[in-house]
Protein backbone atom coordinates (compact mmCIF):
# COMPACT_ATOMS: atom_id res chain seq x y z
CA UNK A 1 0.00 0.00 0.00
CA UNK A 2 1.19 3.55 -0.77
CA UNK A 3 -0.29 6.75 0.68
CA UNK A 4 0.61 10.21 -0.61
CA UNK A 5 -0.90 13.56 0.41
CA UNK A 6 -1.90 16.30 -2.06
CA UNK A 7 -3.53 19.73 -1.83
CA UNK A 8 -6.95 20.19 -3.39
CA UNK A 9 -6.09 23.74 -4.57
CA UNK A 10 -2.30 24.12 -4.55
CA UNK A 11 -2.46 27.65 -6.02
CA UNK A 12 -4.89 28.99 -3.40
CA UNK A 13 -3.97 31.84 -1.03
CA UNK A 14 -6.17 30.54 1.77
CA UNK A 15 -6.19 27.17 3.57
CA UNK A 16 -7.20 24.32 1.26
CA UNK A 17 -8.26 20.71 1.87
CA UNK A 18 -5.81 17.80 1.75
CA UNK A 19 -6.55 14.42 0.20
CA UNK A 20 -4.70 11.12 0.39
CA UNK A 21 -4.09 9.16 -2.79
CA UNK A 22 -4.34 5.54 -1.62
CA UNK A 23 -3.04 2.68 -3.77
CA UNK A 24 -3.47 -0.95 -2.65
CA UNK A 25 -3.71 -4.34 -4.40
CA UNK A 26 -4.34 -2.81 -7.83
CA UNK A 27 -6.96 -0.34 -6.49
CA UNK A 28 -6.55 3.42 -6.11
CA UNK A 29 -8.79 6.25 -4.92
CA UNK A 30 -8.76 9.73 -3.37
CA UNK A 31 -9.71 10.15 0.27
CA UNK A 32 -10.19 13.64 1.73
CA UNK A 33 -8.83 13.88 5.27
CA UNK A 34 -10.10 16.35 7.94
CA UNK A 35 -7.08 18.66 7.63
CA UNK A 36 -6.45 21.97 5.81
CA UNK A 37 -3.34 24.05 5.25
CA UNK A 38 -2.32 27.24 3.46
CA UNK A 39 -0.37 26.18 0.34
CA UNK A 40 2.48 28.55 1.22
CA UNK A 41 3.25 26.35 4.24
CA UNK A 42 3.16 23.08 2.19
CA UNK A 43 6.32 21.24 1.08
CA UNK A 44 5.47 19.63 -2.29
CA UNK A 45 8.56 17.40 -2.16
CA UNK A 46 7.99 15.83 1.28
CA UNK A 47 4.18 16.20 1.01
CA UNK A 48 3.86 17.62 4.50
CA UNK A 49 4.02 20.98 6.28
CA UNK A 50 7.20 23.05 6.01
CA UNK A 51 9.32 23.43 9.11
CA UNK A 52 9.05 27.19 9.52
CA UNK A 53 8.43 29.66 12.35
CA UNK A 54 5.65 31.16 10.26
CA UNK A 55 3.73 27.93 10.81
CA UNK A 56 4.67 27.00 14.37
CA UNK A 57 2.31 24.03 14.60
CA UNK A 58 4.10 22.20 11.75
CA UNK A 59 5.33 19.41 14.05
CA UNK A 60 1.88 18.66 15.45
CA UNK A 61 0.34 18.98 11.96
CA UNK A 62 2.79 16.49 10.40
CA UNK A 63 2.26 14.09 13.30
CA UNK A 64 -1.48 14.16 12.57
CA UNK A 65 -0.73 13.29 8.93
CA UNK A 66 1.40 10.33 10.09
CA UNK A 67 -1.35 9.19 12.46
CA UNK A 68 -3.94 9.30 9.66
CA UNK A 69 -1.63 7.27 7.37
CA UNK A 70 -1.20 4.74 10.17
CA UNK A 71 -4.99 4.55 10.65
CA UNK A 72 -5.44 3.92 6.91
CA UNK A 73 -2.98 1.03 6.99
CA UNK A 74 -4.52 -0.46 10.14
CA UNK A 75 -8.02 -0.24 8.68
CA UNK A 76 -6.97 -2.27 5.64
CA UNK A 77 -5.13 -4.84 7.76
CA UNK A 78 -8.07 -5.28 10.17
CA UNK A 79 -10.49 -5.82 7.28
CA UNK A 80 -8.25 -8.49 5.73
CA UNK A 81 -7.79 -10.25 9.09
CA UNK A 82 -11.56 -10.30 9.71
CA UNK A 83 -12.46 -11.45 6.19
CA UNK A 84 -10.09 -14.30 5.45
CA UNK A 85 -7.56 -12.19 3.54
CA UNK A 86 -10.19 -10.65 1.25
CA UNK A 87 -9.37 -7.17 -0.09
CA UNK A 88 -12.08 -4.47 0.33
CA UNK A 89 -13.21 -2.60 -2.75
CA UNK A 90 -12.64 1.21 -2.71
CA UNK A 91 -16.25 1.94 -1.75
CA UNK A 92 -16.10 -0.34 1.28
CA UNK A 93 -12.64 0.95 2.21
CA UNK A 94 -13.89 4.56 2.08
CA UNK A 95 -16.78 3.74 4.42
CA UNK A 96 -14.38 2.08 6.87
CA UNK A 97 -12.07 5.12 6.80
CA UNK A 98 -15.01 7.45 7.45
CA UNK A 99 -15.75 5.50 10.62
CA UNK A 100 -12.10 5.36 11.75
CA UNK A 101 -10.82 8.81 10.78
CA UNK A 102 -13.93 11.01 10.63
CA UNK A 103 -15.80 9.09 13.33
CA UNK A 104 -18.87 8.84 11.12
CA UNK A 105 -21.59 6.46 12.22
CA UNK A 106 -22.28 3.87 9.50
CA UNK A 107 -25.56 4.24 7.70
CA UNK A 108 -28.13 1.78 8.87
CA UNK A 109 -28.45 -0.90 6.25
CA UNK A 110 -31.04 -3.56 5.82
CA UNK A 111 -30.06 -6.76 7.56
CA UNK A 112 -28.50 -9.23 5.15
CA UNK A 113 -30.54 -12.27 4.28
CA UNK A 114 -29.09 -15.57 3.14
CA UNK A 115 -29.91 -14.82 -0.50
CA UNK A 116 -28.63 -11.22 -0.39
CA UNK A 117 -25.39 -12.40 1.22
CA UNK A 118 -25.07 -15.18 -1.37
CA UNK A 119 -25.60 -12.61 -4.15
CA UNK A 120 -22.88 -10.44 -2.59
CA UNK A 121 -20.50 -13.40 -2.79
CA UNK A 122 -21.41 -13.88 -6.47
CA UNK A 123 -20.89 -10.17 -7.22
CA UNK A 124 -17.48 -10.18 -5.55
CA UNK A 125 -16.52 -13.34 -7.45
CA UNK A 126 -17.67 -11.83 -10.75
CA UNK A 127 -15.62 -8.66 -10.06
CA UNK A 128 -12.52 -10.76 -9.35
CA UNK A 129 -12.11 -9.42 -5.79
CA UNK A 130 -13.15 -12.62 -4.00
CA UNK A 131 -10.13 -14.84 -3.30
CA UNK A 132 -10.24 -18.62 -2.93
CA UNK A 133 -8.98 -19.34 0.63
CA UNK A 134 -6.91 -22.37 -0.47
CA UNK A 135 -5.34 -21.17 -3.72
CA UNK A 136 -5.19 -17.44 -3.04
CA UNK A 137 -6.56 -16.86 -6.55
CA UNK A 138 -9.83 -15.31 -7.77
CA UNK A 139 -12.83 -17.62 -8.05
CA UNK A 140 -12.75 -19.49 -11.37
CA UNK A 141 -15.45 -18.89 -14.03
CA UNK A 142 -16.65 -22.51 -13.71
CA UNK A 143 -17.12 -22.17 -9.94
CA UNK A 144 -18.94 -18.88 -10.49
CA UNK A 145 -21.33 -20.60 -12.91
CA UNK A 146 -22.17 -23.17 -10.23
CA UNK A 147 -22.81 -20.38 -7.69
CA UNK A 148 -25.20 -18.69 -10.14
CA UNK A 149 -27.07 -21.94 -10.84
CA UNK A 150 -27.38 -22.68 -7.12
CA UNK A 151 -28.89 -19.28 -6.23
CA UNK A 152 -31.21 -19.58 -9.25
CA UNK A 153 -32.58 -22.91 -7.98
CA UNK A 154 -32.96 -21.51 -4.45
CA UNK A 155 -34.82 -18.42 -5.66
CA UNK A 156 -37.19 -20.50 -7.79
CA UNK A 157 -37.77 -22.89 -4.89
CA UNK A 158 -38.60 -19.96 -2.58
CA UNK A 159 -41.10 -18.52 -5.08
CA UNK A 160 -42.83 -21.76 -6.06
CA UNK A 161 -43.07 -23.14 -2.53
CA UNK A 162 -43.77 -19.79 -0.80
CA UNK A 163 -41.11 -20.83 1.69
CA UNK A 164 -38.74 -18.02 2.68
CA UNK A 165 -35.07 -18.94 2.62
CA UNK A 166 -33.00 -17.24 5.28
CA UNK A 167 -30.22 -18.14 7.69
CA UNK A 168 -32.58 -19.34 10.43
CA UNK A 169 -34.66 -21.38 7.96
CA UNK A 170 -31.82 -23.52 6.63
CA UNK A 171 -32.30 -26.51 8.90
CA UNK A 172 -32.86 -30.24 8.52
CA UNK A 173 -36.50 -29.72 7.47
CA UNK A 174 -35.30 -27.40 4.69
CA UNK A 175 -32.63 -29.92 3.70
CA UNK A 176 -35.14 -32.77 3.31
CA UNK A 177 -37.66 -30.65 1.43
CA UNK A 178 -35.10 -28.97 -0.83
CA UNK A 179 -33.25 -32.15 -1.82
CA UNK A 180 -36.64 -33.69 -2.62
CA UNK A 181 -37.39 -30.63 -4.80
CA UNK A 182 -34.08 -31.00 -6.66
CA UNK A 183 -34.60 -34.74 -7.05
CA UNK A 184 -38.25 -35.03 -8.03
CA UNK A 185 -39.10 -31.64 -9.53
CA UNK A 186 -35.83 -30.76 -11.29
CA UNK A 187 -34.72 -34.39 -11.69
CA UNK A 188 -31.08 -33.55 -11.05
CA UNK A 189 -28.42 -36.22 -10.66
CA UNK A 190 -27.14 -37.18 -7.22
CA UNK A 191 -23.74 -35.53 -7.75
CA UNK A 192 -25.32 -32.30 -9.03
CA UNK A 193 -27.54 -32.13 -5.95
CA UNK A 194 -24.49 -32.75 -3.77
CA UNK A 195 -22.67 -29.85 -5.42
CA UNK A 196 -25.57 -27.45 -4.73
CA UNK A 197 -25.77 -28.56 -1.08
CA UNK A 198 -22.00 -28.09 -0.78
CA UNK A 199 -22.29 -24.48 -1.95
CA UNK A 200 -25.17 -23.76 0.46
CA UNK A 201 -22.97 -25.04 3.29
CA UNK A 202 -20.08 -22.89 2.04
CA UNK A 203 -22.26 -19.74 2.16
CA UNK A 204 -23.58 -20.66 5.62
CA UNK A 205 -20.04 -21.26 6.89
CA UNK A 206 -18.84 -17.87 5.68
CA UNK A 207 -21.92 -16.11 7.08
CA UNK A 208 -21.27 -17.79 10.44
CA UNK A 209 -17.64 -16.66 10.45
CA UNK A 210 -18.75 -13.09 9.70
CA UNK A 211 -21.27 -13.07 12.52
CA UNK A 212 -24.31 -12.96 10.23
CA UNK A 213 -25.60 -16.41 11.15
CA UNK A 214 -26.03 -18.34 14.40
CA UNK A 215 -27.99 -21.32 13.04
CA UNK A 216 -25.64 -24.32 12.95
CA UNK A 217 -28.11 -26.95 11.69
CA UNK A 218 -26.13 -27.13 8.44
CA UNK A 219 -23.25 -28.71 10.37
CA UNK A 220 -25.37 -31.74 11.27
CA UNK A 221 -24.26 -35.12 9.93
CA UNK A 222 -27.72 -35.44 8.39
CA UNK A 223 -27.16 -32.25 6.35
CA UNK A 224 -24.96 -34.33 4.08
CA UNK A 225 -23.36 -33.49 0.75
CA UNK A 226 -24.59 -36.50 -1.25
CA UNK A 227 -22.27 -38.13 -3.79
CA UNK A 228 -22.06 -41.29 -5.84
CA UNK A 229 -19.13 -42.70 -7.75
CA UNK A 230 -19.39 -41.75 -11.39
CA UNK A 231 -18.96 -44.26 -14.19
CA UNK A 232 -16.53 -42.06 -16.13
CA UNK A 233 -14.37 -44.09 -18.49
CA UNK A 234 -10.62 -44.28 -18.86
CA UNK A 235 -8.53 -45.44 -21.82
CA UNK A 236 -6.05 -48.27 -21.37
CA UNK A 237 -2.59 -48.23 -22.94
CA UNK A 238 -3.71 -50.19 -26.02
CA UNK A 239 -6.55 -47.76 -26.72
CA UNK A 240 -4.26 -44.74 -26.29
CA UNK A 241 -1.75 -46.31 -28.68
CA UNK A 242 -4.49 -46.88 -31.25
CA UNK A 243 -5.49 -43.22 -30.95
CA UNK A 244 -1.87 -42.16 -31.52
CA UNK A 245 -1.54 -44.44 -34.58
CA UNK A 246 -4.70 -43.03 -36.18
CA UNK A 247 -3.84 -41.34 -39.49
CA UNK A 248 -5.33 -37.85 -39.36
CA UNK A 249 -2.94 -36.19 -41.79
CA UNK A 250 -5.89 -35.14 -43.95
CA UNK A 251 -7.75 -33.54 -41.05
CA UNK A 252 -5.58 -31.03 -39.17
CA UNK A 253 -8.50 -30.01 -36.95
CA UNK A 254 -8.87 -33.49 -35.43
CA UNK A 255 -5.13 -34.15 -35.51
CA UNK A 256 -4.36 -31.11 -33.32
CA UNK A 257 -7.06 -32.01 -30.79
CA UNK A 258 -5.87 -35.64 -30.73
CA UNK A 259 -2.24 -34.64 -30.14
CA UNK A 260 -3.15 -32.27 -27.30
CA UNK A 261 -5.31 -34.99 -25.75
CA UNK A 262 -2.35 -37.38 -25.84
CA UNK A 263 -0.28 -34.85 -23.91
CA UNK A 264 -3.00 -34.97 -21.24
CA UNK A 265 -2.83 -38.79 -21.22
CA UNK A 266 0.90 -38.72 -20.49
CA UNK A 267 1.05 -35.80 -18.04
CA UNK A 268 -2.04 -36.29 -15.85
CA UNK A 269 -2.75 -32.56 -15.99
CA UNK A 270 -6.22 -31.05 -16.14
CA UNK A 271 -7.32 -29.61 -19.49
CA UNK A 272 -7.00 -26.10 -18.05
CA UNK A 273 -3.31 -26.87 -17.45
CA UNK A 274 -2.22 -29.03 -20.39
CA UNK A 275 -4.00 -26.80 -22.91
CA UNK A 276 -1.79 -23.81 -22.01
CA UNK A 277 1.61 -25.49 -21.69
CA UNK A 278 4.47 -23.51 -23.22
CA UNK A 279 7.81 -24.83 -24.57
CA UNK A 280 9.69 -22.81 -21.92
CA UNK A 281 8.00 -24.89 -19.21
CA UNK A 282 9.85 -27.97 -20.50
CA UNK A 283 13.48 -28.17 -19.35
CA UNK A 284 15.97 -31.02 -19.08
CA UNK A 285 13.35 -33.69 -19.73
CA UNK A 286 10.80 -32.37 -17.21
CA UNK A 287 7.63 -30.30 -17.41
CA UNK A 288 7.37 -27.70 -14.66
CA UNK A 289 4.07 -25.92 -14.21
CA UNK A 290 1.66 -24.56 -11.60
CA UNK A 291 -1.85 -26.00 -11.51
CA UNK A 292 -4.52 -23.37 -12.12
CA UNK A 293 -7.15 -24.97 -9.89
CA UNK A 294 -4.97 -25.51 -6.80
CA UNK A 295 -2.00 -23.21 -7.37
CA UNK A 296 0.32 -26.15 -6.57
CA UNK A 297 3.61 -26.52 -8.43
CA UNK A 298 4.09 -29.84 -10.22
CA UNK A 299 7.04 -31.47 -12.01
CA UNK A 300 6.39 -34.26 -14.54
CA UNK A 301 8.93 -36.22 -16.60
CA UNK A 302 8.44 -35.85 -20.34
CA UNK A 303 7.04 -39.10 -21.78
CA UNK A 304 8.51 -40.30 -25.13
CA UNK A 305 5.07 -39.78 -26.74
CA UNK A 306 5.08 -36.16 -25.60
CA UNK A 307 8.56 -35.73 -27.06
CA UNK A 308 7.30 -37.12 -30.38
CA UNK A 309 4.45 -34.60 -30.43
CA UNK A 310 6.73 -31.67 -29.59
CA UNK A 311 9.12 -32.70 -32.39
CA UNK A 312 6.18 -33.00 -34.76
CA UNK A 313 5.24 -29.37 -34.02
CA UNK A 314 8.85 -28.13 -34.37
CA UNK A 315 9.45 -27.57 -30.68
CA UNK A 316 6.01 -26.11 -29.99
CA UNK A 317 2.89 -27.68 -28.53
CA UNK A 318 -0.45 -28.22 -30.31
CA UNK A 319 -2.67 -25.14 -30.33
CA UNK A 320 -5.67 -25.43 -28.00
CA UNK A 321 -9.28 -24.42 -28.56
CA UNK A 322 -12.24 -24.12 -26.17
CA UNK A 323 -12.96 -27.10 -23.93
CA UNK A 324 -16.44 -27.40 -25.44
CA UNK A 325 -15.11 -27.63 -29.00
CA UNK A 326 -12.34 -29.96 -27.85
CA UNK A 327 -14.88 -32.42 -26.43
CA UNK A 328 -16.89 -32.26 -29.63
CA UNK A 329 -13.85 -32.94 -31.85
CA UNK A 330 -12.52 -35.64 -29.50
CA UNK A 331 -15.68 -37.70 -29.98
CA UNK A 332 -15.48 -37.20 -33.73
CA UNK A 333 -11.87 -38.40 -33.68
CA UNK A 334 -12.44 -41.30 -31.26
CA UNK A 335 -15.30 -42.63 -33.38
CA UNK A 336 -12.68 -43.50 -36.03
CA UNK A 337 -10.85 -45.84 -33.61
CA UNK A 338 -12.21 -49.35 -33.93
CA UNK A 339 -11.37 -50.49 -30.37
CA UNK A 340 -13.43 -47.61 -28.97
CA UNK A 341 -16.66 -48.93 -30.49
CA UNK A 342 -17.11 -51.45 -27.68
CA UNK A 343 -20.33 -51.04 -25.62
CA UNK A 344 -20.03 -49.52 -22.15
CA UNK A 345 -22.83 -49.55 -19.58
CA UNK A 346 -23.14 -46.43 -17.42
CA UNK A 347 -25.17 -46.31 -14.19
CA UNK A 348 -26.29 -43.12 -12.48
CA UNK A 349 -29.03 -41.75 -10.25
CA UNK A 350 -31.29 -39.06 -11.67
CA UNK A 351 -34.60 -37.84 -10.32
CA UNK A 352 -34.20 -40.36 -7.51
CA UNK A 353 -34.17 -43.28 -9.95
CA UNK A 354 -31.23 -45.60 -10.58
CA UNK A 355 -30.72 -45.60 -14.34
CA UNK A 356 -28.43 -47.44 -16.70
CA UNK A 357 -27.59 -46.61 -20.30
CA UNK A 358 -25.29 -48.24 -22.84
CA UNK A 359 -22.96 -46.23 -25.07
CA UNK A 360 -20.09 -46.98 -27.37
CA UNK A 361 -16.94 -46.01 -25.52
CA UNK A 362 -15.98 -43.18 -27.90
CA UNK A 363 -19.21 -41.38 -26.97
CA UNK A 364 -18.04 -40.98 -23.37
CA UNK A 365 -14.61 -39.50 -24.06
CA UNK A 366 -13.94 -35.92 -22.96
CA UNK A 367 -10.82 -33.83 -22.38
CA UNK A 368 -10.86 -34.99 -18.73
CA UNK A 369 -10.62 -38.65 -19.83
CA UNK A 370 -6.91 -37.99 -20.47
CA UNK A 371 -6.21 -37.18 -16.82
CA UNK A 372 -8.25 -40.12 -15.50
CA UNK A 373 -6.50 -42.45 -17.96
CA UNK A 374 -3.07 -41.29 -16.77
CA UNK A 375 -3.93 -41.92 -13.11
CA UNK A 376 -5.51 -45.33 -13.72
CA UNK A 377 -2.80 -46.63 -16.08
CA UNK A 378 0.03 -45.55 -13.77
CA UNK A 379 -1.71 -47.26 -10.85
CA UNK A 380 -2.10 -50.46 -12.87
CA UNK A 381 1.57 -50.27 -13.84
CA UNK A 382 2.57 -50.29 -10.17
CA UNK A 383 3.54 -46.65 -9.76
CA UNK A 384 3.14 -45.78 -6.05
CA UNK A 385 -0.11 -43.94 -5.30
CA UNK A 386 1.72 -41.08 -3.57
CA UNK A 387 3.83 -40.48 -6.67
CA UNK A 388 0.76 -40.33 -8.92
CA UNK A 389 -1.04 -38.10 -6.39
CA UNK A 390 1.87 -35.64 -6.43
CA UNK A 391 1.03 -35.06 -10.10
CA UNK A 392 -2.78 -35.32 -10.05
CA UNK A 393 -3.06 -33.20 -6.91
CA UNK A 394 -5.27 -35.60 -4.92
CA UNK A 395 -4.83 -34.87 -1.21
CA UNK A 396 -5.87 -38.26 0.19
CA UNK A 397 -5.39 -41.80 -1.06
CA UNK A 398 -9.10 -42.43 -0.44
CA UNK A 399 -10.05 -39.66 -2.88
CA UNK A 400 -7.46 -40.90 -5.38
CA UNK A 401 -8.68 -44.51 -5.31
CA UNK A 402 -12.24 -43.26 -5.80
CA UNK A 403 -11.05 -41.24 -8.80
CA UNK A 404 -9.28 -43.99 -10.77
CA UNK A 405 -11.41 -46.42 -12.73
CA UNK A 406 -10.74 -50.15 -12.39
CA UNK A 407 -13.10 -52.94 -13.38
CA UNK A 408 -13.48 -55.97 -11.05
CA UNK A 409 -11.46 -57.96 -13.61
CA UNK A 410 -8.61 -55.43 -13.49
CA UNK A 411 -8.61 -55.53 -9.69
CA UNK A 412 -8.30 -59.32 -9.88
CA UNK A 413 -5.42 -59.13 -12.38
CA UNK A 414 -3.64 -56.55 -10.20
CA UNK A 415 -3.98 -58.75 -7.13
CA UNK A 416 -2.67 -61.74 -9.07
CA UNK A 417 0.37 -59.73 -10.18
CA UNK A 418 1.13 -58.80 -6.57
CA UNK A 419 0.89 -62.45 -5.53
CA UNK A 420 3.25 -63.50 -8.32
CA UNK A 421 5.70 -60.77 -7.38
CA UNK A 422 5.70 -61.90 -3.73
CA UNK A 423 6.20 -65.55 -4.72
CA UNK A 424 9.15 -64.61 -6.95
CA UNK A 425 10.76 -62.66 -4.09
CA UNK A 426 10.33 -65.63 -1.74
CA UNK A 427 11.88 -67.97 -4.30
CA UNK A 428 15.00 -65.77 -4.41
Amino acid sequence: MTIAYYLTRPEAETPTSIYARICYSGNKFKYYIPEKINPKFWNTRTRQAKQTDKFREHSEFNQRLKDIASDIGSTLLNYKNNNGGEIPNPETFRELLDRTIKKKEPEKKEAKTFLSFFQEIINQSRAGVRIHPKTGKPISPNTLKTYVTTIKHLTEYQTKNKRKIDFDKIDLDFYVDYTEHLTKKLKLSTNTIGKHIQIIKLVMNEATERGLNTNLSFKSKRFVTVRENSDSVYLNEKEINEIEKLDLSQNSRLETVRDLFLIGCYTGLRYSDYSILKPEQIRDGYIETKQIKTGDAVVIPVHPAVNRIISKYNGELPRSISNQKTNQFLKEMAKKVEVLKTPVSVSFTKGGLKLSETFEKWELITSHTARRSFATNEYLAGTPSLTIMAITGHKTEKAFLRYIKLTPNEHAILLKQHWEKRNNLRAV
